[in-house]
């Protein structure tokens, strides 16, 4: 890519963005332009507060601009390994991996070549300073002090005190790792103390780029590479489920539409949670300017076992999770961010000559993982740690996602922060000519057509409204419809799997070892079950008039319970696939008839509305569940190796008798003369199989009403909160429409001066949009050709 002709594209999205904050500049200064909304008041097309958020976005494109900065978000949940996704990209663990939230505050990570040791700069102090000594005049006293009696009774909650008791830990920077860690953590326990005593977090003063906390740090996957067409830097968001204040969803929400690309965490263990639902949510939020700059790294990919979905269909399966096809199977990337963050330490110190200290945690949670748990008279071979080193680093699956994710932000990090403030500009551009249209047709319409139009939407309003109850009927019957096949489905497979457990238990061996009249094609699972016969003469793998099966030695015993469990796991597989394909079926049904009958009636609304109000058209796309993220929690979680008891007894046994008879008969190798008998305590291992059986028949029981729970859980209610969602937001745009409308007859009721004025006004700005609008297609075609 040419540096000159990135500098020239550069210039004109700089040039187009103070365009577009002019243009919202002029629509705030005219008093008659834009409304003041104000909580209860009707919701218009555009007010004041969305003019000055979109500046706010416009100017922080600007910034990125002016820095040919890439900033790449990552986002997701607690536990979901965010900030060892971080650490994985920088190389080093420049943030502190907890159980608990941590990310209180968006921080920013810069990539700067060369700098070794990391240095975090915090750029609002005085804020923090304030909100210190607010908190520390709210504990004084006596009085206050028993307000604190509930929090103190919390050992940890109490530990929070310690923040304003000690205030030499804000500086205006830190150097280093540790002092990073304890910053962060500081700022965490400050957000949590503040919302314990009911003190305001300042969020606000955070809301843009360059008033968040800043770490800056050479990435190792960017060692040597050309920084001069820009700069990558990763911006770390709290997730939907950190700390659950509202304050911190509604700041990881914004962050989000001012990153130049995103990528999500999602945890490859919980794909179908509510918490990763979350997430997902927020990013389908964020889709309409997001389409091409979404990334998903589904983490923990290391966790997969047989039962699991493999590398094809977690890819094939997450771009269905998201609306509008915001993301491609080519950018979803399994993997396992902490395997890919302790190789690639390993390597990078080995590399560099340097060697791994058994003192130093990181190396001996790498090194067990290379070596299992003896791992430390191992450690001292550089040459076979550095070869285990490379085979974790592959086996994590990430170099994929650093090359074609991190390593082309940064190479293309300035035409990426063009691509960023072109969708923006486009956004913005659209909106705003739509709001001058509606307005300007409003006040030079005939009143008594303008009140036949506000009343027609009134009408749309109201058919909207009776379409969602038809489609809510037929929801409710489909709901019905699953809710009785499921039924049926379950009661089916659940007696077919009781039948066969409890005819290998009565018999004690499979269905077709017992009767060759009763022979049949073995399946899948009785094949299985041959694996762990015992070996009894009549071949029946036990006696079920004996159900104590002894074992010799506890191994023994441990082996045979485990492969009772794998057995159960085996006949769950073709369980599990039927239960999914016949609910992908019924799904299928209900997405057709709601795409169908529902969207077209929908789509006749809409054409209505663009025929009378020359507005454009909405494009909708509803995305259904995924029958396929059904999981069975028997198939991972079945454990009845507490089963095994061991017992001691004493056994009889003959030995050599002692003195000169017994040595005599032993050099004649006698069996009958020079023995004696004597008693020992053996400890022997024993298993019940009817407890085995009763805990299976539990544990089935368990996960048939688990599996109807959760397909209540994720497969319907999902479909009703999003068709509820999808006519909620359709609606909303036309009462919006109707109450700028609205507005207008309330412009026109105003002198002729004032009229004259908002008429001249808006076609002064009417003028202004085509172009802007023009200016922003063809710089985002420009674009297109560089990339």
């Amino acid at each position: 890519m040419h540096e000159t002709t990135i500098a020239l594209l550069c210039d004109e999205a700089s040039r187009l963005l103070q365009l577009n904050i002019d243009l919202l500049h002029k629509m705030t200064d005219e008093p008659q332009m834009l409304p003041e909304t104000k909580q209860g008041d009707l919701e218009q097309l555009f007010d004041r507060q969305q003019a000055a958020k979109k500046r706010e976005e416009l100017a922080g494109e600007q910034q990125k601009i002016a820095q040919r900065e890439m900033v790449l978000a990552i986002v997701g949940t607690m536990k979901a390994g965010k900030s060892t996704t971080i650490n994985a990209i920088v190389g080093k663990e420049i943030l502190p991996n907890r159980n608990t939230p941590m990310t209180s505050v968006p921080t920013l990570i810069r990539h700067v070549p060369g700098k070794i040791t990391p240095d975090l700069t915090v750029r609002n102090t005085e804020v923090l300073r304030s909100l210190l000594a607010e908190l520390k005049e709210k504990t004084a006293g006596d009085k206050a002090r028993k307000g604190l009696f509930g929090l103190m009774k919390d050992d940890e909650k109490s530990r929070l005190l310690n923040v304003i008791r000690d205030q030499h830990w804000l500086q205006d920077n830190y150097q280093g790792e540790e002092a990073i860690f304890s910053f962060l953590n500081h700022l965490n326990d400050l957000v949590r103390l503040s919302g314990e005593l009911n003190v305001t977090f300042p969020f606000d003063a955070f809301n843009e780029f360059h008033e968040l906390p800043l770490i800056e740090v050479e990435f190792s996957h960017l060692t040597g590479m050309d920084d001069s067409q820009g700069t990558l830097t990763l911006l770390d968001t709290p997730g939907p489920n950190e700390a659950g204040q509202p304050h911190i969803q509604a700041m990881m929400r914004e962050q989000l539409q001012k990153a130049s690309a995103v990528l999500a965490v999602l945890d490859y263990t919980q794909l179908n949670s509510l918490a990763d639902q979350e997430v997902r949510n927020e990013l389908n939020a964020f889709t309409a300017t997001a389409a091409g700059r979404l990334f998903v790294l589904v983490n923990k990919f290391d966790q997969q076992d047989r039962h699991s979905d493999d590398e094809a269909t977690v890819k094939r399966r997450v771009p269905l999770m998201f609306d509008d096809h915001v993301v491609s199977a080519e950018r979803v990337y399994p993997g396992s961010a902490r395997h890919a963050y302790l190789a690639n330490r390993a390597r990078s110190t080995l590399n560099r000559g340097g060697s791994l200290s058994a003192s130093e945690e990181w190396v001996a949670d790498f090194a067990q993982l290379a070596y299992g748990r003896r791992w430390k008279e191992k450690l001292a071979d550089r040459a076979q740690t550095l070869s285990l080193a490379e085979d974790i680093w592959q086996e994590s699956l990430l170099e994929q996602l650093i090359t074609e994710v991190v390593q082309a932000a940064h190479n293309k990090a300035a035409a990426l922060a063009v691509d960023s403030a072109v969708a923006r500009l486009v956004q913005n551009a659209q909106e705003v000519s739509a709001y001058l249209a509606v307005r300007h047709q409003g006040l030079n319409a005939d009143v008594e057509a303008l009140q036949q139009q506000i009343d027609a939407l009134l009408t749309d309003s109201a058919a909207i409204t009776s379409h969602q109850q038809v489609i809510a009927e037929e929801v409710t019957a489909s709901q019905h419809r699953i809710e009785q096949q499921t039924v049926e489905l379950l009661d089916d497979v659940q007696q077919q799997l009781a039948d066969e457990i409890a005819c290998y238990f009565r018999e004690g061996k499979l269905r077709d070892e017992r009767d060759p009249r009763q022979q049949r094609t073995a399946s899948p699972t009785e094949s299985f079950m041959h694996f762990f016969a015992q070996g009894h003469a009549d071949g029946r793998d036990f006696d079920p008039r004996q159900p104590m099966v002894k074992f010799s030695s506890r191994k023994q015993a441990e082996d045979f319970i485990t492969n009772v469990e794998n057995a159960m796991k085996t006949l769950l597989t073709p369980i599990e696939e039927e239960v999914k394909t016949r609910l992908n079926a019924i799904v299928s049904g209900i997405e057709q008839s709601f795409q169908g009958n529902a969207m077209s009636a929908v789509a006749g609304i809409a054409q209505q509305i663009n025929t009378r109000l020359g507005e454009e058209g909405f494009s909708m796309t509803i995305a259904f569940p995924e029958v396929a993220h059904l999981q069975a929690n028997l198939a991972v979680q079945t454990r009845i190796a507490h089963l095994l008891e061991a017992k001691k007894f004493r056994e009889s046994r003959r030995r050599r008798a002692d003195g000169v008879w017994g040595t005599v008969c032993g050099w004649f190798d006698s069996s009958d003369w020079g023995w004696e008998e004597f008693s020992v305590d053996v400890v022997q291992a024993e298993v019940d199989v009817r407890k085995i059986r009763e805990e299976i028949t539990t544990h089935t029981d368990q996960y048939f009403a688990e599996l109807e729970s959760h397909i209540e859980a994720q497969i319907i209610n999902p479909i009703i909160n999003e068709i509820n969602q999808f006519f909620e937001q359709f609606r909303s745009k036309v009462e919006q429409l109707r109450n700028t409308l609205i507005q207008s007859t309330e412009d026109q009721r105003a002198d002729q001066q004032q009229r004259l004025q908002l008429t001249r006004c808006l076609q002064e700005l009417q003028q202004l949009t085509p172009e802007l609008m023009r200016d922003a297609k063809a710089l985002k075609d420009e674009l297109g050709m560089v990339f």
